[in-house]
């Protein structure tokens, strides 16, 4: 299972480099767009599974267009992008055959797919048009899934307590250390590689917070599975499950890396 883990994490860390080394932006942009309408499929099966047709086109077609806004890197397009996702399905709400409490939660649901997959994905673009954007999608992809390795890794073979039992039984309080630890190497290694000009002390504060981000953003996703009785968000990656089980944990560090890496150029 390690390995499997490891070789798949290794695959989209692989499929990212060769995009950003060699592809324009708006490459990078149409395959956010692409696992954005991956990731909200499977998002909108798992927590309304008898959506109707026309819901659910209508959702995957907002959340697409976040991306796209979101590369023009003009504010207005960005936020009118999302406060069409409002209107819209605001709109969409006040009809059906639904009682109003199931319209209301429906609404919720949906409304939470479009801030919770296509808003924090799009800040891999926003990324990509940063000074030295590459090196901190490089930075955020290796440090968050080397975490996520190590605090496999570690809570199978060291683990003891529990760390959050009823979101998810088999992750630990070792294994969120060991994650840590291991985001916290990456990091440095990525700073002898990008950011020389990084302070130890800077490079031990970035890793923990992009390291907790992540290990948050695999916990959120196991609130919303273990809501519904769900194990895998999906199927598309036999053994691994699905596009949503692989990107849970740059969900959240994506867009913390993004902040980060405006506040450091920034300071």
């Amino acid at each position: 299972m390690l390995r499997e883990r490891l070789l798949t994490a290794a695959g989209l860390i692989a499929l990212f480099v060769i995009l950003i080394l060699f592809s324009p932006s708006w490459v990078i942009c149409v395959v956010v767009a692409l696992l954005v309408l991956l990731a909200s499929w499977e998002y909108h099966e798992l927590t309304s599974p008898r959506q109707v047709k026309f819901d659910r086109l209508l959702c995957l077609f907002l959340a697409s267009l976040v991306p796209v806004a979101f590369f023009s890197g003009q504010a207005h397009w960005m936020a009118g992008s999302l406060f069409l996702s409002i209107f819209a399905l605001s709109i969409r709400s006040l009809s059906g055959a639904e009682e109003l409490k199931e319209r209301f939660d429906g609404l919720l649901r949906s409304l939470f797919g479009i801030f919770y997959v296509s808003f924090c994905l799009s800040h891999f673009v926003l990324l990509r048009n940063l000074e030295d954007g590459k090196a901190w999608i490089f930075t955020i992809l290796i440090v968050t899934y080397i975490g996520d390795g190590a605090a496999y890794f570690t809570g199978s073979n060291l683990g003891r307590w529990r760390l959050a039992p009823r979101l998810s039984p088999k992750k630990t309080v070792e294994g969120a250390l060991g994650g840590l630890l291991g985001s916290i190497l990456a990091m440095f290694v990525c700073k002898l590689i990008f950011f020389s000009g990084l302070s130890n002390l800077e490079v031990l504060g970035l890793s923990s917070v992009l390291a907790v981000s992540g290990q948050l953003g695999d916990l959120v996703e196991s609130l919303i599975k273990r809501s519904f009785g769900v194990k895998d968000s999906g199927k598309l990656l036999p053994g691994h499950g699905g596009i949503l089980d692989r990107l849970d944990s740059v969900l959240l560090a994506g867009p913390v890396g993004y902040y980060l890496a405006l506040a450091v150029q920034r300071g």
